[in-house]
């Protein structure tokens, strides 16, 4: 899977961008504030419909701009296809079109032009709250399991009915009406993320020989987000007082968990902040491999800021396996070493929101 041609208008302090980048790496490299990350949220928009920075599609927008819009061409080498994608932004209106037609769900987007993002945000992966660990699972379940989307919007649908019930100080009836499908979308979410988190353990475990440094292998702990030894139709029932008192469900897989043990402790407590950040990529590249387990091919990976904090045989293994996977890589730089970097296939300089393609 890879984009063939990207057209950028409005987005941040971007100028009017178009490329045509390569299939392998692609390196964008300048001074901070000159548009790199600007052209790697773009691509977001495409595949998601927001940025991997911020979650509102607004806060992108081009200063003295109300609009924006980001077009591209996405190949599909399994199924031998083309598809056309586009995303604008006016007014208080989204439109998201695939081969010219109007779409209703964005998920519909991050089919078909599917992106993992690597950033200074990924650390919170290891030191961050469980809401960007449960993103991680799920990210990797959309895209693998047919039918987890179905199951989490059932379960995303009980949620917010049980939850509206008890801010309205509803009868434990009409609370309770909610329990069932709660649980039985719940126990079957809690399900797939468990075996996820085996299969990612065991993909960890790969890379850290690969690179011979298991220093920074943690042991995965999923926490299903209610007590072990109960079913969530139990726990749901025995926590309606504190759900009450909350005035929100208080125990399901939305509060689930993995916790990242070295040793007795977890890893945000004992890695340095460069271990920290090796495992969050790793964790991504784990989320390439399994997507590419899967389809056959790789997703489009987007590379803010190559990290100074790895050392030379960890940069070496990170862009080996890059290659081996055969994914687009959108990789930014503030320093044009596309030259020391393994199998860069195309370099741009990136300059006061002006992107030019560098041929040596």
């Amino acid at each position: 899977m890879h984009l063939t041609r990207l057209d950028v208008l409005g987005v941040r302090n971007l100028l009017s961008v178009h490329i045509e980048p390569a299939e392998g790496i692609n390196y964008f490299y300048g001074e901070n504030g000159a548009g790199k990350t600007s052209l790697l949220e773009a691509i977001s928009l495409l595949s998601v419909g927001r940025s991997f920075r911020s979650g509102k599609i607004t806060t992108i927008i081009a200063n003295e701009n109300d609009q924006l819009t980001v077009s591209g061409a996405v190949t599909d080498r399994l199924r031998e296809t083309n598809t056309t994608v586009g995303i604008s932004r006016e007014k208080n209106s989204t439109i998201a079109r695939i081969d010219g037609q109007n779409i209703q769900r964005l998920s519909e987007l991050a089919v078909t032009v599917p992106s993992v993002a690597i950033s200074a945000k990924n650390h919170e992966l290891v030191e961050g709250g469980p809401g960007e660990r449960r993103v991680f699972l799920d990210w990797i379940l959309f895209h693998v399991e047919l039918n987890y989307i179905h199951i989490s919007k059932r379960y995303k649908t009980a949620l917010s009915q049980r939850n509206a019930a008890l801010r309205s100080h509803a009868p434990d009836k009409l609370v309770e009406l909610w329990n069932g499908e709660l649980a039985e979308a719940g126990e079957a979410i809690a399900g797939l993320r468990r075996n996820l988190c085996e299969r990612v353990q065991l993909q960890l475990n790969n890379f850290a020989e690969k690179m011979d440094n298991t220093d920074v292998l943690p042991q995965l702990q999923y926490r299903q987000g209610w007590a072990e030894g109960f079913t969530l139709a139990e726990s749901l029932e025995k926590s309606l007082d504190n759900c009450r008192r909350l005035a929100t469900t208080s125990t399901g897989p939305h509060r689930a968990d993995i916790k990242l043990k070295v040793g007795s402790n977890e890893a945000r407590y004992v890695h340095s902040r460069g271990q920290q950040k090796l495992l969050a990529i790793l964790l991504k590249l784990v989320q390439v491999d399994l997507y590419t387990q899967h389809h056959q091919q790789a997703p489009i990976l987007l590379f803010d800021d190559l990290p100074s904090e790895l050392d030379e045989r960890a940069r070496d293994f990170v862009f080996a396996y890059l290659q081996s996977c055969a994914v687009q890589v959108f990789l930014t730089g503030v320093d044009d070493v596309s030259k020391t970097i393994q199998g860069v296939n195309k370099t741009f300089h990136v300059k006061q929101g002006e992107i030019e393609n560098v041929v040596y």
